[in-house]
Parts: structure tokens; sequence; C-alpha cells
């Protein structure tokens, strides 16, 4: 193959993959709300194969039935699953929410304890540079406290300002919106109804349904395809198992450790299984971590004169941050992994093109990107390793 008709290769294959972004992100603006329903059944046909076929096989009962039980099976197990959390948590979220609000509603005691804290730390320095500094940092602080005085003056008075102008014309909008709801409520059960339809009959006939797509690819390309599905299904399912047990991990180390901090009484919170859940959360997601929360906590605690607490959190965000080192590389594999600065750009992306969705959505599809390119299914770049062998291998 000549330098011309490699030039000519690459150049196919990028205007190929930068149209299937382009559609897949049309797709997305466009047609993804329209579809969903249709995807989200595919989705449960395929993860309701096994008890499919488990209860054909130990049962005498037919393929459309079986079909049929597995899916209200699920129905009854995700409906089981939020009345016995979901509310629960719900309550928990809202009363967390109420507690946080309440700690950071006086922000002029916030201000002082910040102001008093910066200054006693600054007074420890030489005189010469304490004296400017002190200027500057009770300057600075004393437009901070008049901004927000301002603020809290100003905004009653516009509200208030307000008063004479009203008319029947605020009674519209939640009207509106509440005749905007109800109707939207028969959509919102077709598409529920059409979903569950839809579910039933893509799991009966999966197996159709996988037959009609492969026959849509080259038979030469067909082997790639299954390849491919075998491929991703089993390393990001490891890779989702992974990381669900990196989440109970953190649950459990967040979750014990501020319980010793309540019975030491350093911590009075009642939220401690909230706090856990959301830093657990927040663990998994690239280049955040616990530190995101942990650590701004231990320097309020500080700045606020909880040295204790402070210490604590230190502590804690330590124990976490050493057993997920040591715990990590042994469940997640290591070729799954992206450079961090690659990670970060396809959030980045995302969070750009797609939106909030698009931070989580982007990097697993960078992942599965890599993944198929470095088993050669694809062959969107080179990789480093392998063109080290084979420059290697030539000479």
């Amino acid at each position: 193959m000549t330098d011309t008709d490699k030039k000519r290769r690459w150049i196919i294959n990028v205007a190929f993959y930068a149209m299937l972004l382009v559609l897949g992100f049309l797709f997305y603006k466009y047609a993804f709300g329209v579809c969903f329903p249709i995807m989200f059944a595919f989705f449960v046909a395929v993860i309701l194969q096994r008890p499919k076929n488990f209860i054909m096989k130990k049962t005498p009962i037919k393929k459309g039935f079986a079909s049929t039980l597995s899916v209200f099976g699920l129905m009854l197990i995700a409906a089981a699953i939020v009345v016995l959390i979901g509310v629960r948590a719900a309550e928990e979220i809202k009363g967390f929410i109420d507690y946080v609000t309440v700690q950071f509603s006086n922000v002029d005691a916030i201000i002082n304890t910040v102001e008093t804290f910066i200054l006693t730390t600054v007074g420890k320095l030489p005189e010469f540079i304490s004296e400017t500094a002190t200027e500057s940092i009770t300057a600075l602080f004393t437009q901070l406290r008049e901004f927000v005085a301002g603020t809290a003056t100003e905004l009653p008075e516009q509200i208030g300002g307000l008063s004479g102008k009203i008319n029947l014309s605020w009674i519209a909008t939640p009207i509106t919106g509440v005749i905007s709801t109800a109707s939207r409520i028969p959509s919102i059960i077709i598409s529920i109804v059409v979903t569950i339809v839809l579910a039933c009959f893509m799991t009966a006939d999966y197996d159709l349904i996988m037959r009609f797509i492969y026959c849509q690819f080259p038979k030469d390309k067909r082997k790639d395809v299954t390849r491919a599905k075998v491929l991703l299904k089993m390393n990001l399912g490891k890779m989702a198992k992974a990381y669900a047990l990196i989440m109970i991990v953190t649950f459990t180390e967040v979750f014990i450790g501020l319980t010793i901090l309540k019975m030491i009484g350093l911590f009075n919170s009642s939220y401690i299984a909230v706090i856990a859940v959301v830093t657990a959360i927040v663990d998994v997601i690239p280049v955040l971590g616990t530190g995101t929360i942990v650590l701004p906590w231990a320097a309020y605690s500080f700045i606020t004169g909880n040295i204790g607490m402070g210490i604590g959190l230190l502590v804690l965000y330590v124990t976490v941050t050493v057993i997920r080192q040591i715990v990590e590389p042994k469940l997640v594999a290591g070729q799954l992994g992206l450079p961090p600065f690659v990670t970060l750009i396809a959030m980045y992306l995302g969070l750009k093109i797609i939106g909030v969705l698009g931070v989580f959505i982007l990097p697993i599809i960078a992942i599965m990107l890599k993944l198929l390119n470095d088993e050669g299914i694809i062959d969107l770049w080179k990789s480093p390793s392998k063109v080290m062998v084979q420059e290697s291998q030539e000479e």
C-alpha cells in the first residue's frame, strides 16, 4: 500500500467516524426522547435473557409467557426497591439539605469566623508583613460584609416594590404549569405502557432481533461485531461490578469513620448514611474523588474552630485514599483505564455537548473505544505499545 493510499484510507476513516459522531449528537439532540422507550425496552430485553431462559428450562412455560413473567417480575422488584429504599432516602436527603441550609444560613457568622482565622494566622508573621496584610484583609472583609448587607436589604425592597404592580398574571404561571403537567400525563402513561409491551415482545424475540442486526453487516464483519459485543459486555460488566464494590467499600469506610467521630462527640449530625452515600458516588466520578467533599469540610472545621473534627476528617480522607489505592488496581482492569487528562477532556466535552449526563456518558464511550481499538476491532489511532513491538520486530 502506497503512502497516498494510506492517506486516502485515513481521511475516509476520519470522515466516517466524524459523521458517526455528528449523527450521534443529532440523534441525542432531537430523537433521544422519542426513541427512549424503545431503547429502554431493548435494554430490559438484554438483561432478562438469562431469567427468561432459566424459566423456560425449569418449567414447561412457553417463550412468550416466560418473557412477560420476567418483565413483570423485574417491575415488581424495581417497585419494591423504590418503595422500601426510595421513600426513606428521599426523607433523609430532604433532612440533610435542611441541615446544610441551617449550617450556612448565618452568613455573617461565617464571614466573621473566616476573618478571625485569617487575621490570627497572619498575625504570626513578621510585623512589617502582618500590618500591611491585616489592613488589606480587614478592608476586603468590610467590603464583603457591605455587599452581603446590601444584597439582604435590596432584595426585600425589590420584592416589595413589585407589590403595587401585581395583577392576576402571577396566577397564570402555576396554573399553566399544572395544566401543562396534566396534559402530559396521558403521553407519559402511553410511553410507560408501550415500554412494558415492547419489553415483553423484545425479550421474547431477542434472538430474532439480534439475527436481523447481524445480517445488516457484511459477512466478513459479523465476527468482529460478535467479538465486540462479547468483549464490551464482559469488560464493562466487570468494570461496573468493580466500581460498585469500590462504592460499597468507600461507603462503609465513611459511615464507620463518621460514626466513630459521632461516638467521641466531634460530629453531631444524624445524616451519616446520606453523607456516606454522596461521598461514595462522588468518589467513583472520574477526576473528582473523596477529597471533593471531605477536604473542604475539613478546612471549614478548622476555620470554625472544630479542630478535632478537622483532624478526624483528614484521617478519614487518608484512610479512604490509601485503601482505594490498594483495592482499585485489584478490582479494575488496568487496560480499561484512561489517562487523567483524557478523562478530563471527555468530561468537559460531554458537559458542553450533551449536558450533565455527558460527564458520565462520554468517558464511558471513550473507554469503549479504547477497548475496541486495543483489541484491533476498530482502528482509530495507533497504540504506542503495538507500534514499538512492530518496530522492534522489523529491526
